[in-house]
């Protein structure tokens, strides 16, 4: 699999192997609740697959689906940043249709039909932020994302406005995405139930990915 440098920091696509880092990077913010997993099942799969629980046996089945994810051939879950051997960083990545909450969700609806690639959260370990890990992070997504032949990846990050807690702030902000070279393509969407967090649609398109005769490759859920 694939490696990116960026500066001081390698990025590595998550392995099985590597599944314990992503505990360490999300641990005592709100990742740590899912380790990233939340948007991937509707609160139902959620229960069936015991990740809604709670308790110590809880970990042991998020450690074991998140391997499971890991160890497929076709495209990894996400990418894991390290300085040195240190784990510091982890974006969740892949086919939006892998992202059960994000297909629901009257919040993230499609844009259009381009099979894009999503980014549903992303965590950078205390003590490393504000040192720009998120946006290379997010940079090397988009690589990955290409080389696996995506045409564009997508982010709903909160739309500019209030300070948020950077533990809280695992969907993204806008800053974070225009800086890594994504583009707004949808506003806040009207008519949402109150309360729920101001999103916006970010897209950038992945330079290496492969086109069809008319463009861009289409929205198709594969058989599963």
């Amino acid at each position: 699999m694939a490696t990116t440098r960026i500066g001081k920091l390698t990025i590595r696509p998550l392995t099985a192997a590597r599944v314990d880092d992503v505990k360490t990077v999300t641990r005592g913010t709100w990742g740590a609740t899912c380790w990233d997993l939340h948007p991937r099942y509707t609160a139902a799969q959620q229960r069936e697959l015991g990740l809604s629980l709670g308790g110590p046996g809880t970990e042991a089945k998020r450690r074991a689906v998140l391997a499971k994810l890991a160890r497929r051939r076709k495209n990894s879950a996400g990418l894991v940043a390290y300085e040195g051997t240190e784990p510091i960083g982890f974006v969740s990545l892949g086919p939006r249709y892998d992202f059960a909450l994000v297909e629901k969700s009257r919040a993230t609806p499609p844009v259009d039909d381009v099979a894009v690639w999503v980014i549903p959260c992303i965590t950078v370990r205390r003590g490393h932020r504000g040192q720009g890990v998120a946006v290379a992070m997010i940079r090397a997504a988009v690589e990955y994302a290409g080389k696996h032949g995506a045409p564009a990846v997508e982010a709903h990050p909160r739309a500019d406005g209030k300070r948020v807690h950077d533990d809280f702030a695992f969907v993204g902000t806008q800053a974070m995405f225009r800086k890594a070279g994504f583009r707004k393509v949808r506003g806040i969407l009207p008519g949402l139930p109150k309360g729920w967090t101001p999103r916006v649609t970010m897209r950038a398109t992945c330079g290496s990915s492969p086109k069809t005769s008319s463009g861009s490759p289409r929205r198709s859920k594969p058989a599963r």
